[in-house]
């Protein structure tokens, strides 16, 4: 079966206007700490917002959304469930885990319209609001424990945000959130694909690197490799030396994309313009993608959106990801 991945440009510009003005707000304002005691208890049930998607008039996808309490890490989240409406695989579906869901999740639905049907359960894990991203909320969930002077927006006195829950919200992601998708759908296990674009995609690289096995496919979208001083740099090392690094019966797929082109917000100082691009040099998703490619245990395909932003990338890298779990042989030489 053939899949067409032609995205017209009114529709990728509407998808980046949110991003863009989610970014701008965020430099633009204080946020506070994220502090888990404000959230709000678990609900008792999955209260579920169900409507159906077409493709060409017809109905093709089921939507689902609610809001989840992740136990171990703490805190309400919204799912975007999309389930393909039709005969189901002998295997179950392939399904793709999207961080940022409450703009990648539309993205993927605009995708899936313009290609035609797609037989693959799309996961979106956002935020319980209106639209965008919690900034405060996602450097938590994000990264590692990282000290003051290593954040960027913080260095520059333009924010205060805590650090340090990418462990635990990975664990609510595969012990917790992993499980209710399977009763919603039936799930290939074989075939679970995670996305993340920034510091989105370095907790992708994170997974990759310490919890293998947990998927089968990762896209990371412009990683940010020089988050905390680049200690993501540690665990790529030791990866490579790891028995799934070497393991050539069981290879993981790993897809890593870049922005060919930098652009700071308008509004900076000199001198913050330069400590921002000091925070981001260093080793790129591409020098990661080259030192991992020859591994017989992980086939790496690299693609660089050369006339793209940091930020203009975003949908373009979702649509790559449909391809990338529906279409793999295509992205074996890249």
């Amino acid at each position: 079966m053939k899949y067409r991945y032609k995205i017209h440009k009114w529709k990728i510009l509407i998808c980046a206007i949110p991003l863009l003005i989610i970014c701008a707000s965020a430099f633009g304002r204080k946020t506070e700490v994220f502090n888990q005691v404000r959230i709000p208890a678990a609900p008792d049930d999955l209260p579920a917002d169900v409507a159906g998607s077409s493709v060409d008039g017809l109905t093709k996808y089921q939507i689902k959304t609610f809001d989840f309490y992740f136990q171990k890490h703490g805190g309400k989240y919204r799912i975007f469930v999309s389930v393909p409406v039709g005969p189901v695989p002998t295997n179950g579906y392939p399904v793709i885990y999207l961080l940022d869901g409450n703009m990648t999740f539309p993205m993927m639905q605009a995708t899936q319209k313009d290609t035609g049907f797609c037989p693959v359960v799309t996961v979106g894990i956002g935020y319980p609001i209106d639209s965008g991203i919690d900034v405060g909320r996602r450097y938590f969930d994000l990264t590692p424990p990282t000290s003051p002077d290593l954040i960027p927006i913080e260095a520059i006195g333009m924010g205060t945000f805590a650090t340090g829950g990418r462990d635990t919200f990975f664990a609510s992601i595969e012990t917790e959130l992993k499980p209710v998708i399977e009763k919603i759908a039936p799930i290939d296990r074989n075939q679970q694909t995670i996305f993340g674009h920034s510091l989105a995609g370095l907790l992708v690289l994170h997974i990759l690197y310490t919890s293998p096995t947990s998927f089968q496919s990762y896209v990371a979208a412009d990683p940010s490799i020089w988050w905390n001083a680049g200690s993501i740099l540690t665990e790529h090392s030791n990866f490579m030396e790891s028995e799934q690094a070497r393991n050539e019966k069981v290879p993981v797929r790993l897809l890593i994309e870049t922005s060919g082109k930098q652009a700071l917000r308008e509004g900076l100082s000199q001198a913050e313009a330069a400590s921002l691009v000091k925070f981001r040099s260093g080793p790129t998703g591409k020098n990661i993608a080259v030192a991992l490619g020859g591994l017989p245990g992980l086939h790496v395909s690299f693609q660089e959106q050369v006339d793209k932003t940091h930020g203009s990338m975003l949908p373009y890298a979702v649509a790559d990801t449909l391809s990338f779990v529906l279409n793999s042989s295509s992205w074996e030489t890249r």
